[in-house]
């Protein structure tokens, strides 16, 4: 965490002449409800605080960012949630800190979406007590995407859920089917992230999702069964579904394994494409499903591309109605449990 982000000064942003793009005044108090903004306008708000960069860092990204019909809503507060903070303390003792200044005009209506690159577990708690979550979601997961030999994967959770029950991988099964049905793929094929193939592999909790899932009542969904660590990347599922404990190794692992094929590959145009596509700045983030909100999630250490990146796959979200079209895709998959 930069020391300087304890005590920054208030910053203005200019709209850029030539930008359709515009950008507000950062949000300094947590009185959100007396900001005025244009009705026919979409509003992205992006939390400045409580990562790996100043926000002169943040902003910076976001200046480059031109996108007809859009407000992006730098979001500052006088304390922010840092990384080492207790989820539960900060929501108690910090409540103006930048996220969850940013969370509040959410459920007001005040923004269409937000993104943020802090504190994970608060970001999760925050957003179940602020916005709540969608009926029949117990708890909320992270989705994002993972390269494979023939297409991307979602994969989820990543990290907003440590303990689990079965009853939580089938709830993310059914909302990775939701949002997979919003890309236009009807009936994805949805694996289990296991030690083995085999039906009694792992925990008691992932034997008894495996159940769940292969005896799942006319599912909108394939259910493909277990699939280890070293056969995700072959591509045979569309979305893999593990806790989030796990997955956030997962991910991290894989980035790591990414980044350090990048390092060897040479300097070439003729490779843009494969860096292109392990990199993980490449992917716009993270999306919490289960909430009634649009929350995007990067990493604290996210470059600036990497926030760009997030802010634009947002933009794109927002643009599409991800969240009615969601929300009706899981009330259609007829979730169960």
């Amino acid at each position: 965490m930069r020391k300087n982000q304890k005590t920054f000064p208030s910053v203005r942003i200019a709209a850029k002449g030539d930008s359709h793009t515009e950008f507000v005044q950062p949000v300094v108090t947590t009185k959100a409800k007396s900001l005025k903004l244009p009705l026919n306008k979409y509003r992205i708000g992006v939390d400045l605080m409580g990562n790996d960069h100043s926000p002169s860092v943040l902003l910076e990204a976001l200046q480059s960012i031109s996108e007809d019909g859009f407000e992006l809503i730098p979001i500052e507060s006088s304390d922010f949630v840092k990384m080492d903070d207790s989820p539960t303390v900060a929501l108690r003792k910090k409540k103006n800190a930048s996220m969850f200044v940013g969370l509040r005009m959410l459920k007001l209506g005040q923004l269409d979406a937000l993104v943020t690159a802090g504190n994970s577990g608060a970001l999760v708690l925050g957003s179940k007590l602020i916005l709540s979550t969608l009926p029949g979601i117990t708890r909320p997961a992270f989705l994002s995407y993972v390269p494979s030999k023939k297409h991307s994967i979602a994969v989820l959770d990543l990290g907003a859920n440590v303990q689990y029950k079965a009853e939580n991988l089938v709830q993310f099964a059914v909302m990775a089917t939701a949002y997979l049905q919003t890309m236009g793929l009807i009936t994805p094929r949805i694996g289990l992230l296991n030690i083995g193939e085999e039906p009694l592999k792992g925990t008691s909790e992932l034997r008894q999702a495996y159940h769940f899932l292969q005896t799942y009542p006319n599912p909108p969904f394939k259910f493909v069964g277990n699939v280890e660590g070293k056969s995700v990347f072959d591509g045979d599922v569309d979305a893999l579904v593990t806790d989030g404990f796990t997955g956030n190794i997962f991910l991290k692992t894989a980035e790591g394994i990414a980044g350090l094929i990048l390092d060897q590959i040479p300097k070439n145009p003729q490779f843009a494409q494969i860096k292109k596509n392990l990199h993980y700045a490449e992917y716009s983030g993270a999306i919490l499903l289960g909430v009634k909100g649009l929350v995007i999630k990067c990493h604290g250490y996210s470059t600036k591309e990497a926030i760009i990146n997030a802010v634009l796959g947002t933009i794109d979200r927002v643009k599409k109605d991800f969240m009615k079209t969601f929300q009706n895709s899981l009330q259609n998959a007829k979730l169960l449990l």
